[in-house]
């Protein structure tokens, strides 16, 4: 339920600010940080969490605004890759401002600072310590 509002309202502040919707985003980023910008529908699909037609249908609207690009498999038929364009990366990347202020407003700072990356990971290490300890002490 508060994952739901939160959704909701980082993609009434996208709208607001004349971008694109928090479903397209989700779709361009995952689409930009695949190699060569592409990746399966299929696979597409379950990472965006999305049902296949329902990616589908979305498709199809970022392929006639131009950024989106699909591509049919040679070697299977049945398989087409969706591929991130220029203009699709333009867009996603005009989205990150707002996108990530909504972010840092709504989930806190610690989650996108530049310093997260040291944060988190200073955490799972402590974490993997002492999990590392229970298990010995578990297992002596």
């Amino acid at each position: 339920m508060a994952h739901a509002r939160l959704t909701r309202e980082m993609d009434r502040r996208l709208s607001e600010a004349g971008l694109i919707s928090l479903e397209v985003y989700d779709v361009l980023v995952i689409l930009e940080y695949q190699e060569g910008y592409r990746m399966k529908m299929s696979d597409l699909a379950a990472q965006a969490n999305f049902s296949k037609s329902g990616l589908t249908r979305l498709v199809d609207r970022l392929q006639k605004k131009g950024w989106i690009h699909r591509e049919r498999c040679e070697e299977d038929r049945r398989v087409s890759y969706a591929i991130l364009t220029a203009e699709g990366k333009k867009m996603r990347e005009a989205a990150w401002p707002t996108y990530r202020a909504s972010i840092a407003e709504l989930f806190g700072d610690p989650l996108i600072s530049d310093d997260s990356a040291l944060i988190w990971s200073t955490k799972l290490d402590e974490m993997a310590d002492k999990a590392h300890k229970t298990w010995l002490e578990a297992t002596s």
